[in-house]
């Protein structure tokens, strides 16, 4: 079984618990074998069941959080777009508040496919990069709308690497997660993605850019 970030198949069984399977690549990924995921409708219905909400005080201060953390890494007149957004535009809102126009992608909620077909300086990723079906694929998409020198925004936790915290993580029981990163796995995208310079700006946030300096 191919791994879905790399393509190598030099893979070994990580974990197991009553729901899946979880196997780990030479390149330091943690994925589901595709044949273990839920259905996209039920995976619609656990989205459907977040309460992220634009009247939600505590998640606009957790969108804010992020937003904050990204804005010295953005030049004035950027636009950006945030892919995976889920319901609710707020990081939109913020960010363009901010003199940063920002549109708005997520495949259930705003499937506007015109979006997909624009160029942005910057894209934001947040908590979204675990549940892509296809991440080579759509990431390797998302780097052909970046202009010259743009950036990546992404947003997830890195795994533990000992089997036993593994476990016990709460991060892996949302069946809609279904690949974990590390350190490892985040170089092989950067190189996939031919955005070398990886920051660590805060909890969780990373920034991907080129490392070629802008002509």
């Amino acid at each position: 079984m191919s791994c879905p970030l790399c393509l190598r198949q030099k893979v070994e069984q990580f974990d197991q618990d009553k729901s899946r399977h979880y196997l780990k690549c030479d390149c330091g990924l943690v994925y589901v074998p595709r044949e273990e995921l839920i259905s996209e409708a039920d995976e619609k219905k656990r989205y459907d069941s977040h309460q992220n909400s634009e009247s939600d005080p505590g998640y606009k201060n957790y969108l804010n959080q992020i937003a904050e953390a990204m804005l010295p890494f953005l030049n004035k007149k950027e636009e950006g777009l945030d892919f995976g957004c889920g319901s609710s535009k707020i990081m939109e809102e913020i960010l363009s508040d901010n003199g940063f126009k920002t549109r708005s992608f997520d495949l259930y909620y705003h499937p506007e496919e015109a979006l997909l077909k624009g160029k942005y300086h910057f894209l934001i990723l947040s908590e979204v990069i675990e549940h892509l079906r296809n991440p080579r694929e759509i990431l390797l998409n998302l780097k052909g709308m970046l202009h010259a020198n743009g950036k990546i925004f992404i947003k997830t936790k890195w795994y533990p690497d000992k089997i036993h915290d593994f476990s016990q993580w709460f991060y892996k029981r949302d069946l809609t997660h279904i690949q974990f990163f590390n350190e490892s796995s985040f170089q092989e995208l950067s190189h996939l993605l031919e955005l070398e310079d990886i920051q660590i700006l805060g909890n969780d946030l990373y920034l991907f850019r080129s490392t070629i300096e802008e002509k």
